[in-house]
């Protein structure tokens, strides 16, 4: 009983952390951008360069259903 007052208390206190935590994020003056100039101008950037993901997106699906089929196969072999 004792250590399932001690996770609860823990999850708790994350909890309440993680909460409070996102009022606290720096955020860039009124009239400017993340990057200092002042809004109208040049867009920022992602990280990346905003590379698009829909082919590793794609790449990453094939992956998986190769997985998938190669487990079952696997699984069906066995028996």
């Amino acid at each position: 009983m004792r250590n399932m007052k001690k996770i609860v208390v823990a999850l708790s206190v994350l909890g309440l952390a993680l909460c409070l935590a996102g009022p606290l994020m720096a955020q860039p003056l009124p009239g400017e951008q993340g990057n200092g100039s002042q809004t109208g101008g040049e867009p920022i950037q992602p990280i990346g360069g905003g590379a698009p993901i829909g082919g590793g997106a794609g790449i990453l699906v094939a992956f998986g259903v190769a997985y998938a089929v190669s487990r079952f196969n696997f699984k069906k072999n066995e028996e």
